[in-house]
């Protein structure tokens, strides 16, 4: 049975199991098909494109259709959310984008909305802090955003929990949502950048989501062991427990054609690419990472273990900045193929039994993460290569770009052998060629 259909309008679709679909500004929800109040059938009810909320014809409760809380009418439950997130087909493989985490301070509610629709990210999100909090505890949500995770971790009977996030706007929209579902007594929005400022008590858990598809692209390691040492009591747990991040050579003909082609997705065509490399003083459109899907087909060689961050492990220096690396690589190709670049992604232990993993690539399977994506650090050359070559790389981080707390550059040089015979070599950088290693 179909509601409301058109290409501006809400589509509603009743599902076998009671279940409701939902399809509104790009987004997908699918909900029980009841509202729980007194039964009335959403797939007559009203929804919102702008708050992304549903009401019930019957007697008009609303929902919120990310998360499932009653925001108004007679209703005192929760309606259940199945899955929510970008439409299948939104977007594809090897579709390149510009990297989310060199927009940082940029990010506004819209791209908080992504967040909240990546189902992959949220199921894991929501089950380690169900586990890892609590009822009692006072928590740390560095990083807040719009709340979710803060809203988790009251469900879960946290005390309190302390919010800490640089933009203010959204911080407002965290602190409006959670007054509304009941929680206004229990959350303590901060403002500002984290290193600046300093909690009137200790928390038992720290709790956050700021890694990059690359793990560090947003300085979290500095970020989270600053935490750790001024904000978290002796004993207490920070969740993620453990972060590693991996590189894997791969063949990607398709995205590394839209470098030179069409350019990102989103950057407004090759006139506003080329603009927005010059004003970030790139030299060319490998001077740069991009989100993408790779797919595993894709995988010339086993990934190699770029990095591995555990709460307290990592070297930092003053103000938490953490030391620059190079870490060498090698890697043995094990299938023909065209060599394009890499592949970065990130696996997760969140908390005692919950684990996050961004390398999949089954797009209408849900295994891929809509926000994050995977990280694509291309080559300008490709490079035909065989089972049994090498790829010999080094991948170096340096801290700090622009006086943004932030922000870094990432370099990969490195070279393709054959037998004992170099094929070619590669050098790139997101900052000047001198941030290379020697």
């Amino acid at each position: 049975m179909t509601g409301r259909t058109g290409a501006e309008e809400p589509a509603l679709e009743e599902l076998p199991g009671d279940r409701l679909r939902v399809r509104v500004a790009g987004r997908e929800f699918v909900t029980d098909a009841a509202c729980p109040h007194r039964k009335g059938r959403l797939v007559h009810g009203q929804v919102n494109a702008r708050t992304l909320r549903i009401s019930c014809p019957l007697h008009h409760s609303s929902f919120d259709l990310t998360t499932g809380c009653p925001v108004g009418g007679p209703a005192e439950e929760s309606l259940t959310v199945h899955r929510g997130g970008l439409w299948p087909g939104y977007y594809r493989a090897e579709q390149v984008w510009l990297p989310a985490s060199e927009q940082l301070m940029d990010w506004g509610e819209e791209f908080h909305e992504l967040m909240l629709g990546d189902e992959l990210r949220m199921a894991a999100y929501q089950a380690a802090v169900s586990e890892a909090v609590r009822p009692g505890d006072t928590v740390l949500d560095l990083g807040t955003g719009t709340g979710i995770l803060a809203r988790w971790a009251l469900q879960a009977g946290a005390a309190r929990v302390y919010g800490i996030d640089l933009n203010e706007k959204v911080l407002a929209t965290a602190a409006e949502r959670l007054a509304e579902a009941g929680f206004a007594d229990r959350f303590i929005p901060l403002a500002g950048l984290s290193f600046d400022l300093e909690l009137p008590e200790r928390a038992d858990i720290v709790i956050s989501e700021i890694m990059g598809n690359l793990g560090d692209n947003e300085n979290f390691s500095a970020i989270l062991d600053d935490a750790r040492e001024r904000f978290l009591r002796p004993g207490g747990t920070m969740l993620p427990r453990l972060v590693d991040t991996f590189l894997v050579p791969v063949t990607a003909e398709s995205a590394h054609a839209q470098l030179t082609g069409p350019g990102p997705e989103d950057a407004g065509g090759p006139s506003a690419f080329a603009a927005l490399l010059a004003a970030r003083g790139a030299r060319d459109p490998y001077s740069l990472y991009y989100d993408v899907i790779l797919p595993v087909s894709g995988h010339l060689s086993a990934p190699g273990l770029l990095r591995r961050y555990e709460p307290g492990g990592e070297r930092t220096g003053p103000g938490g900045t953490p030391v620059s690396y190079d870490v060498p690589l090698a890697f043995t190709v094990q299938r023909d193929g065209v060599f394009t670049g890499f592949k970065g992604y990130f696996t997760a232990r969140l908390s005692d039994t919950v684990a996050l993993d961004i390398s999949g690539d089954d797009i209408a399977g849900r295994t891929t993460s809509d926000s994050w994506k995977h990280c694509y650090l291309p080559v300008e050359r490709p490079v035909r290569v065989r089972r049994g070559d090498r790829i010999a790389m080094t991948f170096s981080r340096r801290s700090g770009r622009d006086g943004s707390p932030f922000g870094q550059t990432y370099g990969w040089q490195g070279r393709i052998l054959s037998g004992s015979r170099v094929v070619d070599r590669f050098a790139h950088s997101t900052g000047p060629a001198t941030d290379l290693p020697e």
